[in-house]
């Protein structure tokens, strides 16, 4: 989330001041820019967490049969969380004000993330932090990804309530009745309100520049 969001900040605002001001002289408009941005990020995106999820995957022993999955979801997590730094930077005149919006950003997604502080004990008018949180759903949807179908050796003697099982670690968190797929779509609705914002942003706090006319 860090890596994605921050680097997204720091390039953006000044991508932007390029792009005002061919804007301002009608070489395109802001719908085509934005699209192709969007659509031209996600390769990239995808080569790079290949790489990522290959040497991790099988260095921290995770669940085999699952790696695509796992990519599947590295991948989503970044997207989300490149939009929502998209949206920080089409807002902010500059880079040092994005920047300056992302620690708080990071303390909400760490303070909401449905563990810290459970849903039901979150203020009414809060409520909606942790459905938008990007720390929250990256870590439900990997950790259902893994312990799905995992069972435990429960034979040794123990005190107090045992895991047995990939369920009761999953309920141990409170999203046992969790689905990949809501997931998946929790990140979808977060990026496309991510993009219709940002492209918003991006159409109303767009440079405007005087035009020099002959006399």
């Amino acid at each position: 989330m860090n890596m994605a969001t921050v680097s997204t900040i720091k390039t953006f605002p000044r991508e932007k001041a390029i792009v005002g001001a061919e804007m301002s002289s009608n070489l395109y408009r802001t719908l085509p820019y934005f699209v192709a941005k969007a659509l031209s990020e996600v390769p990239l995106v995808g080569v790079f967490n290949s790489i990522f999820a290959a040497i991790i995957y099988p260095l921290t022993g995770l669940q085999k049969g699952r790696f695509l999955n796992f990519l599947g979801l590295s991948t989503l997590h970044t997207l989300t969380s490149e939009a929502a730094g998209l949206l920080i930077s089409s807002i902010s005149p500059n880079s040092e004000v994005a920047l300056s919006l992302f620690p708080p950003l990071v303390v909400l997604n760490i303070i909401f993330d449905g563990r810290n502080i459970s849903e039901e004990n979150t203020p009414k008018l809060l409520r909606w932090i942790p459905k938008v949180g990007l720390v929250r759903w990256a870590f439900e949807g990997l950790a259902i990804n893994e312990f799905t179908g995992l069972r435990f050796d429960a034979s040794s003697p123990k005190r107090g309530p045992m895991i047995k099982d990939g369920i009761d670690a999953l309920a141990s968190f409170g999203i046992e009745k969790r689905t990949l797929w809501d997931v998946i779509k929790a990140q979808r609705n977060i990026i496309s309100i991510c993009w219709i914002l940002s492209y918003l942003g991006i159409s109303l706090t767009r440079q405007k520049f005087e035009v020099m006319r002959s006399l």
